[in-house]
């Protein structure tokens, strides 16, 4: 980061950023000051990006993540609504439909789930979950294929309220997801 910044480090390397772009993060961020784009949203930022700079989609996303981030306008785990969310996921070697079966069965969740008012809102066989969680979070958990006998899920806890929540969730679904395994080798 340049001398000054407030917030994390960028997404990624500064090598590995110039080697894509033609620009280091020192030279985005300064671009990207000249051009105004602190006093803008996410989407403000892109655009100065895609149009102004012609950086493609991708790449815009991922500078105006990082300048976000070391401008101090947006903090880790935090989209760009202003929330604040986490992601969980593990791979198991087990069938889709197994992982499904043990992950999405009500019966079994007081046995892996960590504490919390899960309320379902919606499924679809072998596919999601999603759910009111505790006062006012979201979650959606899916699941995916992997391979012949390898299946993922994949925890997405939205609308937290900081990363002090961030982390305790991320901490509570870890040990849920070691929980899971064990009833998965049962």
């Amino acid at each position: 980061m340049a001398k000054g910044e407030t917030g994390s480090k960028p997404i990624m390397t500064d090598a590995a950023i110039a080697a894509r772009t033609g620009k280091g993060w020192e030279a985005w961020f300064a671009a990207l000051d000249k051009a105004g784009a602190a006093k803008h949203d996410h989407k403000g930022i892109t655009a100065i990006l895609g149009e102004k700079m012609k950086v493609g989609p991708w790449w815009g996303q991922m500078i105006a993540v990082s300048y976000e981030r070391a401008r101090g306008i947006r903090a880790m785990n935090q989209k760009c609504d202003g929330e604040f969310s986490v992601g969980v996921t593990k791979v198991f070697p087990v069938k889709l439909a197994r992982l499904y079966a043990v992950a999405a069965d009500p019966k079994l969740w007081g046995k892996w789930m960590p504490k919390g008012a899960f309320e379902e809102t919606s499924r679809t066989k072998d596919k999601y979950l999603r759910a009111k969680w505790k006062k006012d979070a979201r979650i959606a958990v899916n699941f995916y294929v992997k391979g012949a006998d390898k299946a993922q899920i994949a925890f997405d806890i939205g609308k937290l309220a900081d990363n002090d929540a961030v982390e305790s969730e991320r901490t509570a679904w870890k040990k849920a997801v070691e929980k899971l395994s064990e009833l998965l080798d049962t």
